[in-house]
């Protein structure tokens, strides 16, 4: 259940993600977009900034998932995506 709350931030996004960007470079631009909003990020705030940054659902939701395994979002019930201190740590 907690996982399928924190992964709907990602099937909410339509926008494509350029060609040139590698999935390194875009989980970089995600993390720090999430740092820089005090390493949470809401379902409502990621509608409306992730597509202005050119990430899609997929990429998202595939970047957050690789984040969730190496320990670095908090996965406690928040509705969106929740860096854990590992995760927030510049």
């Amino acid at each position: 259940m907690k996982t399928r709350i924190f992964l709907s931030i990602a099937t909410t996004l339509s926008l494509t993600v350029p060609a040139w960007a590698t999935d390194g470079d875009r989980a970089d631009v995600l993390l720090q977009l999430i740092r820089d909003n005090g390493c949470q990020m809401t379902s409502a705030e990621a509608d409306q900034m992730l597509p202005e940054h050119g990430f899609d659902m997929s990429q998202t939701r595939d970047i957050v998932r690789g984040w969730a395994k190496d320990g670095m979002v908090d996965m406690n019930g928040f509705a969106g995506i929740k860096l854990s201190e590992k995760g927030c740590k510049s």
